[in-house]
């Protein structure tokens, strides 16, 4: 059910929401800096342009969310002590971007991956800002997804505020490759001057965090190269 934009950016204000969060591998988020913004899978498909293959693809088709966009009330990186697991590079935009009717906005009561088929739309969203308010404090953070939907042109960078690149300090030593370094290699050469982005990006900064560790020892190779270059 799409919600009212001003009344839920009112709610997101009064529990001092301030950012929306959306993380991508460097690939996706290298077609999103060359669109200037987010685009749903389905836009990107569309358009011709180059995104990371997610085991998800086929099911979202199916369970109509292929051509949405999904961010989330928290930076799931720093809430959980662990890396994204949609990608290193994470853009953060002002919480204001849903005051634009233009979106319409749906919240999810879950990760859309473990819906079936025949879930019911009131049990896949909220069907009001009233009953989202109402039960906020018994959702976890990470299932109730902000939902741009049928989304088709480019949710545009004016409204980030920054975006957070991580640094797992990982080599592939037989193909010497420091996966940083190519990362922001690649950044700089699909960010010239004058792009809206320019100067807004910024090296995460872990300290209790198990991301590094889990970059090291969890991720193997070829999600580590799916992750991080393009």
């Amino acid at each position: 059910m799409r919600l009212d934009n001003k009344e839920l950016f009112d709610f997101f204000k009064s529990l001092e929401i301030e950012v929306l969060y959306h993380a991508n591998t460097t690939q996706t988020s290298i077609t999103y800096l060359n669109q200037n913004g987010l685009l749903s899978r389905g836009a990107v498909e569309s358009l011709g342009l180059n995104q990371t293959a997610q085991s998800s693809d086929d099911i979202d088709k199916v369970l109509d969310v292929w051509n949405d966009v999904f961010l989330d009330t928290t930076d799931l990186h720093t809430y959980f002590s662990r890396q994204n697991y949609y990608g290193p590079i994470l853009f953060e935009f002002d919480v204001s971007l849903i005051e634009n009717t233009e979106y319409e906005i749906w919240i999810t009561k879950n990760n859309p991956i473990y819906w079936k088929k025949e879930t019911p739309m009131e049990d896949r969203y909220f069907q009001s800002v009233a009953e989202l308010r109402d039960n906020w404090k018994y959702y976890s953070r990470q299932k109730m997804m902000v939902t741009i939907r049928k989304n088709s042109s480019p949710i545009l960078f004016e409204s980030v505020r920054r975006v957070l690149v991580d640094d797992p300090r990982v080599t592939l030593t037989n193909e010497n490759i420091h996966l940083f370094n190519e990362t922001v290699k690649l950044i700089k050469e699909n960010v010239p001057d004058g792009h809206i982005l320019k100067g807004k990006f910024k090296t995460r900064e872990c300290g209790y965090c198990w991301c590094r560790d889990n970059y090291l020892n969890q991720v193997g190779v070829p999600d580590l190269k799916r992750l991080f270059l393009s």
